[in-house]
């Protein structure tokens, strides 16, 4: 009997082992990255750091953004003026929409259907079908349309005017806007707060970020954070705020409650934009001078690991596995 007992061990054990390996890498997330001179987005394991895909986009491969769902990924084409969408699941191109003049930016709707391009040279905003691959509309907004986050009505969308340091909520069926407020100036992150009441600004040019209360429009509470602050995020609980400090070469830890800085860590030349893991403990910051993306700490901002990028990254997403 004790024979073919250890027998049945040992095929489970052999079959949990080969069923490991085998999902292994569906369930690791993975980390999208634009690389602007390169022209392409580079797209890595979580867990192993390897790159999946290397997907060519077009001239200056600037932002990305990855649909909820997944199954979807866009990035805007500066120098190119379009979007690329992109099935995440398959790694390839299934439509190129022309944009504006310098497409700096591209968001998408909760739902995953509608996305928005935001285009510097002409400031201008358009308007995709998400399914169909074309272009709804192109309007002209303000002086210098930098970027746009969906709100969580599906029916609006916030657009970003670096120029004018202005936040205008547009209606998304007719592009027209039905308010405006002051931002920073600037703005190159706008990120709301789970309950859509409040969103956290960047504003490089007055070196501050500031709190802002989406209803109403006024600001909260302002931070003064040197060096440009540029790409941010939030942490899990929204209990601090990770700022990419760009001409510091830094990155800085806010503590949203109290408004100061409780940590600054050098990281490389010209870091830009980044994201964070669903866990909430790791920091994915695109290194545009070094060629590079970090994994770094969330607690400590010390580095966990650096991968090698293609020429000039700047965007960055975490899409599920």
């Amino acid at each position: 009997m004790p024979k073919p007992t250890m027998r049945i061990i040992f095929s489970a054990a052999l079959a949990l082992a080969v069923s490991g390996s085998m999902t292994g890498n569906a369930l690791a997330g993975e980390i999208w990255v634009t690389n602007m001179t390169s022209g392409n987005v580079m797209v890595f394991d979580s867990d192993s750091r390897r790159i999946i895909a290397t997907i060519e986009t077009g001239k200056g491969a600037h932002n990305i953004v990855i649909s909820r769902d997944g199954k979807r990924a866009l990035v805007s084409n500066v120098g190119a003026h379009t979007v690329s969408i992109i099935d995440a699941a398959a790694k390839k191109v299934i439509a190129t929409v022309p944009a504006g003049k310098k497409t700096h930016d591209v968001s998408i709707s909760p739902d995953g259907t509608r996305a928005l391009a935001s285009s510097v040279g002409d400031s201008t905003i358009t308007l995709i079908d998400v399914a169909n691959g074309k272009a709804i509309y192109t309007k002209t907004l303000g002086k210098k349309a930098m970027m746009s986050v969906f709100a969580a009505d599906k029916k609006h969308v916030y657009v970003v005017d670096a120029v004018e340091a202005m936040i205008s909520k547009v209606d998304l069926k007719t592009g027209g806007v039905e308010k405006s407020f002051p931002g920073g100036k600037g703005i190159m992150a706008f990120v709301p707060s789970k309950d859509w009441k409040t969103a956290w600004i960047t504003a490089p040019k007055a070196n501050q970020i500031s709190h802002i209360d989406i209803v109403s429009g006024k600001v909260i509470s302002t931070v003064d954070v040197a060096d440009s602050p540029h790409g941010l995020v939030l942490g899990s609980d929204g209990s601090k705020a990770y700022v990419v400090q760009r001409a510091a070469d830094s990155i800085a830890i806010v503590d949203t409650g109290t408004g100061k800085i409780v940590k600054s860590e050098w990281l490389g030349e010209k870091p830009d934009m980044l994201a964070i893991s669903p866990d909430g403990k790791t920091l994915y910051v695109t290194i545009r001078g070094d060629d590079k993306l970090m994994f770094v700490s969330t607690s400590d901002l010390s580095t966990i690991a650096e991968v090698k990028t293609g020429k000039q990254p700047h965007g960055v997403a975490y899409r599920g596995g």
